[in-house]
């Protein structure tokens, strides 16, 4: 006498899907008049050289052009550190009229910098998110799950990292018309 396999009942999975981000999401504001007399946010982690060699340079352009610049410096997301760093973030957001938060050149990074710029969009501030190309795929997706797509998007060389200072400057210049233009400020 032989075993009699028993029919193998059909299993029914419910996988979660997510909903796809709607195209249309929250608006995005823009200075719309001159950068003169406004007080304009620069954010970064302090880990990447690059990107603050580019906030020390773009500080000097934007004294130069009669704005205050306000740097913060955000540190860790998780624990006691990353409650300080949110509240960090959003006192910084209340206190500038619009900004930049960089450098998404890895995977947190981007994230977290662009989360933080849809905190000051949020605020009704005009904001750009600064990555490397590498990353601007994950900043826009980013940007589209946090429901602001149209969050603007400043696309910067990678890698930044190796390059020497002198070029790392020379970028500088290069990229801050387009970080002006894209808060919708004169110069």
């Amino acid at each position: 006498m032989g075993i009699i396999p028993s029919p193998r009942p059909k299993l029914r999975v419910r996988l979660p899907v997510a909903r796809p981000p709607s195209d249309v999401g929250a608006p995005s504001f823009t200075v719309d008049g001159p950068l003169r007399g406004r007080t304009v946010g620069l954010r970064h982690e302090g880990s990447w050289r690059s990107w603050i060699t580019i906030v020390e340079e773009w500080q000097r352009y934007l004294r130069d052009d009669g704005a205050e610049p306000s740097v913060l410096l955000a540190k860790g997301r998780v624990g006691d550190e990353g409650e300080r760093t949110r509240k960090d973030v959003a006192a910084w957001a209340e206190s500038v009229d619009c900004g930049v938060s960089g450098l998404g050149t890895c995977g947190s990074c981007t994230s977290n910098s662009v989360s933080d710029a849809v905190a000051l969009e949020r605020l009704r501030r005009p904001a750009v998110a600064a990555v490397c190309s590498e990353f601007e795929t994950h900043a826009r997706n980013m940007a589209s799950y946090l429901g602001h797509p149209s969050l603007k998007i400043l696309v910067l060389p990678y890698p930044l990292e190796a390059r020497p200072t002198d070029e790392l400057r020379g970028i500088a210049a290069e990229y801050y018309p387009r970080f002006v233009e894209l808060l919708g400020a004169t110069r």
